[in-house]
């Protein structure tokens, strides 16, 4: 009995020791603490699916600014500065341009020589919800409605150069007419968008998104070390060489070096009307904005595609109807009058 009270005893002396008082053991594994690090995207151009792209720009909208292209104009002050150029006939056989920034601070000090407004190109700027900035218009005759016109009709957001104010000038340093001198201050521009009182915050359901490739793909399979786009049977011809060291492709017609990633070419019908000017007359050249076929060019390659004008923005799709991705870069954009013979030819040469 003794024997046994004393074994009770040391039991109740180890507990009291080493089970109630002993600090709990711990677990020999261990979690260590993780800090989730967020890495924030990119801002990517628009325009060109580039970064770098400013965030005060992300949701506004951009600009669309008519540019002369007659030779007494070239080369065209800020020709290089366009996220996309786009290009056409507008009347005489003389094509014009029309510059598309997706940032208006984007626009260099010196652009021009600017010229008037077309009804094919005020039309088109509205694809991408854009401020047309011009330097008059054409006007309304027997059955042709003009710039000036078009811009009422669809209530476009303009800056004319015709009514003056401290953008607009002329330049002193070229010894042609004045109607080749006209350039506007492009860092002058976003505060005469402000005095107009326009929207400046993008709406989406009017803004053509254009889709871009992760990497630098192939446009399709057929070679296109040159491609040359002739925009109806009056004009002249635009000529682009592919070189390979950059990737791009590279034109001097307008008297200086500019480069494109990508090339895309509109195919649309076009009507001629022509119409009494200055005690003789003149034909001008509207494209029917409606659908067509093309041609898009990068990475010395080509391919063909179509495209339509849907809920008034530009949809592109490739050859078997699906979104047309391009490469990131700076794009031009020909309009070819599909029924006056204009043509994009791209060979291997």
């Amino acid at each position: 009995m003794k024997r046994f009270a004393a074994v009770l005893l040391a039991i109740l002396i180890t507990v009291t020791l080493f089970g109630c008082s002993a600090k709990p053991v711990e677990d020999e594994t261990t979690t260590e603490a993780t800090t989730e690090t967020t890495t924030k995207a990119p801002v990517l151009n628009p325009f060109t699916g580039e970064s770098g792209f400013s965030e005060s720009a992300v949701g506004k909208r951009p600009v669309a600014i008519v540019v002369e292209n007659l030779r007494p104009a070239r080369p065209q002050w800020g020709i290089t500065s366009p996220d996309i150029i786009c290009e056409g006939e507008v009347e005489g056989g003389i094509s014009r341009m029309l510059w598309l920034y997706a940032d208006v601070n984007d626009v260099p000090e010196k652009v021009g020589p600017l010229r008037s407004a077309r009804p094919s190109y005020v039309k088109f700027s509205t694809f991408f919800d854009a401020i047309f900035i011009h330097w008059g218009g054409s006007h309304s005759k027997s059955n042709y409605t003009g710039g000036y016109e078009t811009i009422k009709k669809l209530k476009v957001n303009n800056i004319d150069g015709m009514s003056g104010g401290e953008m607009f000038s002329r330049d002193t340093t070229r010894k042609v007419s004045s109607e080749h001198r006209g350039v506007m201050n492009g860092k002058k521009l976003s505060n005469a968008i402000k005095k107009k009182g326009y929207r400046t915050e993008l709406d989406n359901t009017k803004f053509t998104q254009l889709k871009f490739n992760t990497e630098i793909s192939p446009a399709g399979a057929t070679e296109a070390k040159t491609a040359k786009v002739k925009f109806s049977d009056r004009t002249d011809t635009r000529t682009f060489t592919y070189d390979t060291s950059d990737g791009k492709y590279h034109t001097n017609d307008w008297e200086k070096e500019v480069k494109f990633q990508n090339l895309i070419i509109l195919k649309a019908e076009s009507t001629y009307i022509t119409v009494p000017y200055k005690g003789s007359s003149t034909t001008y050249l509207n494209y029917k904005w409606s659908s067509g076929s093309g041609t898009y060019v990068s990475n010395g390659t080509s391919t063909d595609i179509t495209w339509e004008i849907k809920d008034g923005k530009l949809v592109l799709k490739d050859a078997v109807g699906n979104d047309l991705t391009i490469n990131k870069g700076k794009s031009y954009i020909g309009f070819v009058s599909s029924n006056h013979n204009g043509k994009v030819t791209c060979s291997a040469e």
